[in-house]
C-alpha cells in the first residue's frame, strides 16, 4: 500500500467536513441577521476593538524589542571600548618610557624639510612682499 492511496480518502472526508461547517455557520448567521439585524454591527465594531487592540499589542512588542536591541548594543560597545582601553594600558604599561613618549604623537604640527627650490621662492616672495610694503608705506 502507498501513502497517496492512505491520504486520498482522508483528504477527502476533510473537504466535505470543510464543506458542511462552512454551509452550517453560514446557516447560522443568516439565522441570527434574520433575528437581529444589529448583530452584524455589533459583530463589526467587536472585530474593530480587537484588530484596535492587536495593533496596540504589536506596536507595545516592536517597542520593547527595540529597547532591548538598543540596550544590547550599548551593552557591545561599551564592551568593545573596555577590551580597547585595557589592550591601550597593558601595551603602555609593558613599553618602557623612552619607548612609549615616542609611541605618543605630538600635538604640534610636523615641519618637514622644504626644498632649497622652495625655499628660494618663499624667500623670493618674502622679499617682494617688504618691498612692496615699504614703496606702499614711503
Amino acid at each position: 500500500m502507498k501513502i497517496e492511496e492512505l491520504a486520498r480518502p482522508g483528504v477527502l472526508a476533510l473537504g466535505v467536513i470543510g464543506i458542511a461547517a462552512t454551509a452550517l455557520l453560514g446557516f447560522a448567521a443568516g439565522v441570527a441577521v434574520a433575528r437581529d439585524t444589529e448583530v452584524l454591527r455589533r459583530t463589526a465594531r467587536r472585530v474593530a476593538r480587537g484588530l484596535e487592540r492587536a495593533t496596540l499589542l504589536a506596536a507595545q512588542a516592536r517597542e520593547h524589542v527595540s529597547d532591548l536591541w538598543a540596550q544590547a548594543r550599548e551593552e557591545a560597545i561599551a564592551e568593545v571600548d573596555a577590551a580597547d582601553f585595557e589592550r591601550a594600558a597593558s601595551s603602555a604599561a609593558k613599553a618602557t618610557p623612552a619607548t612609549a613618549a615616542a609611541a605618543v604623537p605630538s600635538k604640534a604640527p610636523r615641519k618637514h624639510a622644504a626644498s632649497p627650490r622652495k625655499a628660494r621662492k618663499s624667500t623670493a616672495a618674502v622679499t617682494e612682499a617688504a618691498a612692496k610694503d615699504a614703496a606702499g608705506q614711503a
